[in-house]
């Protein structure tokens, strides 16, 4: 593979770990309920359509060829708005009267 495509690929990985972070942030509470077939249900469609939205732009960007390094990159993203959310959240409990 070409080099300018692994980097178009990695960024997008990095780019859509930070997107499924914070579209399950958003979506947590549509996600999680009392019923437990109801939480399985919409949790496994959240994630088919996450990861299939994941895997045609990576179809589009390099003819659909993974590696590890992708998913390495997807879950870096995912950590890093993970820990930006977590203090951003701190930070604003602190200004908070």
């Amino acid at each position: 593979m070409i080099l300018s495509i692994q980097i178009k690929s990695l960024i997008l990985s990095f780019l859509y770990g930070i997107f499924y972070n914070f579209s399950f942030n958003i979506f947590y509470h549509l996600l999680f309920t009392r019923y437990s077939i109801l939480n399985i249900l919409t949790n496994l469609v959240f994630n088919i359509v996450i990861f299939g939205l994941y895997f045609y732009l990576l179809y589009i960007i390099n003819n659909g060829i993974i590696h590890i390094y992708f998913f390495l990159a997807l879950f870096l993203g995912f950590l890093v708005y993970s820990n930006k959310s977590v203090k951003l959240r701190v930070k604003w409990k602190k200004i908070r009267f």
